[in-house]
């Protein structure tokens, strides 16, 4: 088996059908399996899928979030590649066949660890494919990143370029080898959702791996159509509480961090793209994470 796809669903039947309708009508020349994790979907997706030919369907009951699902299926896999494909992608060619050309002529002179390419949105816009390994200074650039622009906030996609090399993939379509993605233990479980491609991405490359974005085929990407959007407050939660647990992870001076961030928590309290409400609830769970994360930093996953 040449490359094994692996998707994960939570309650997105319709458009995890649509994704894998894409994959068999525009995937050709290229031997592959199509591994579905279920999250424990209460949409009727158990149902729909579990009988389908097509893929191999895990069901899992509980939500396992993203990083584990995508391990589950990981144990499954057949392919000596993996293809990790968010459900919320739409093939539009045949870009698996092109990635896996790509990646097997490129593997040993590049020093491919992930490979991704370049995403585009609903309206065939470039998205956010890929960026920098974030520092806590970048992210608190981040707050002001209206006003100014910097490095690490956005990668810029350059299509006059075959491909580019960059620090991390985003993590809606990463190609990698199975091997390489066990030698690292796959994604961390202490993640849920969130950093979880960084953090796996921050360890491929102390093996000397690089990563890259193929720019000779593109995939639609329905929520990559906008990098800076203004996200609900439960989702800015999980994200945060993440985000300290990576910073926890990758960088010895954390105690640094959580005292400046501090301090950052009062401007946080100001922002007006939430109400008050909402950015004290904010403040109270990141401020919870700081302690919540000491437990776990230190873990080999």
């Amino acid at each position: 088996m040449q490359v094994s796809i692996i998707i994960v669903n939570y309650n997105t039947k319709d458009i995890t059908e649509n994704c894998i309708a894409s994959i068999i009508s525009q995937t050709k020349d290229v031997e592959y399996e199509i591994i579905l994790v279920d999250n424990a979907s209460a949409d009727g997706s158990k149902e729909y899928f579990e009988n389908r030919k097509e893929i191999c369907y895990i069901y899992s009951n509980e939500n396992l979030g993203f990083g584990r699902a995508n391990n589950l299926g990981a144990e499954k896999a057949k392919g000596e590649l993996l293809f990790l494909l968010n459900s919320d992608t739409i093939l539009i060619e045949n870009s698996i066949k092109k990635m896996c050309d790509f990646f097997y002529e490129n593997e040993n002179k590049l020093k491919i660890g992930v490979l991704g390419c370049k995403l585009i949105d609903a309206k065939h816009e470039v998205a956010h494919s890929g960026g920098y390994f974030p520092t806590p200074f970048s992210e608190y650039l981040l707050m002001f990143s209206s006003y100014f622009k910097f490095k690490n906030a956005e990668f810029i996609i350059d299509e006059n370029k075959e491909y580019q090399m960059i620090e991390k993939v985003t993590g809606a379509d990463m190609l990698l080898r199975k091997t390489l993605f066990d030698s690292v233990s796959g994604f961390s479980p202490l993640f849920f959702m969130y950093f979880e491609e960084t953090d796996m991405q921050k360890r491929i490359s102390k093996r000397k791996c690089k990563n890259y974005i193929y720019n000779n085929t593109s995939i639609i990407h329905l929520e990559g159509a906008s990098f800076n959007k203004v996200i609900a407050n439960s989702k800015r939660v999980i994200v945060q509480r993440s985000k300290n647990l990576y910073f926890r992870r990758n960088f010895s001076s954390y105690i640094l961090y959580v005292f400046v961030d501090v301090f950052f928590n009062l401007i946080r309290l100001f922002n007006s793209n939430y109400t008050r409400h909402e950015n004290m609830i904010f403040i109270k769970e990141n401020i919870k994470s700081y302690f919540s994360n000491k437990r776990v930093a230190n873990s080999k996953y």
